[in-house]
């Protein structure tokens, strides 16, 4: 291996780090994803992903997530991409709140916050949240909208335990798929708008 190959293998190992802990972190939810997305690449640029093998598009993948251009910003640019399809209010198993979402929301619904809510493991959490309480399964939208939870506004990123906003992998929602196959293209080729 050449002085310069194991630099480069040196660099690397922070990101690979990252890499493998997100894997730990979200198991076979994570595998998903990228299979998710690697799906979007290929059916959508068959002539660029096709034929690349499984393992290397899996690995490029996880690479662009965990070090491609903030998600943040690039879900502003594809704002449109979510479908509103509502999974993230429908399927979700729980939504952690902010003492002062709590609050407001309490206020503004005149209603007292314990019955909206519950502090539990030294946070605020939405009480009946598997579906989330506001959400209209009929039209999709949320009863709430205007004045919904941070949480809600930013999804599909949530901070990590650092406070930096990461992607969540969610196979199942498919503007984070969108996002991150975008934040993939952005990389190979950057200077085509997208």
């Amino acid at each position: 291996m050449s002085p310069e190959d194991k630099a480069s293998e040196f660099n690397l190992a922070p990101v690979l780090a990252l890499i493998e802990q997100k894997r730990k972190r979200h198991g076979e939810k994570y595998q998903r994803f990228i299979g998710a997305v690697a799906a979007l690449l290929r059916a959508e640029f068959p002539e660029a992903f096709g034929k690349m093998p499984d393992d290397r598009l899996s690995e490029m993948i996880a690479f662009v997530d965990v070090v491609g251009e903030d998600s943040k910003a690039m879900m502003k640019r594809l704002k449109e991409g979510c479908a509103g399809c509502g999974w993230c209010c429908s399927q979700t198993s729980g939504i952690i709140v902010s003492a002062e979402d709590a609050e407001r929301i309490s206020r503004e619904l005149k209603q007292k916050k314990a019955d909206l809510f519950v502090f539990r493991e030294g946070v605020w959490w939405i009480k009946e949240a598997h579906p989330c309480r506001w959400w209209n399964p009929r039209n999709g939208r949320c009863r709430i909208y205007n004045i919904r939870p941070q949480t809600c506004r930013n999804w599909p990123t949530i901070d990590n335990h650092d406070g930096v906003a990461c992607l969540q992998p969610v196979a199942e929602c498919a503007y984070a798929v969108r996002v991150t196959a975008v934040k993939v293209l952005d990389l190979l080729d950057p200077a085509k708008p997208r």
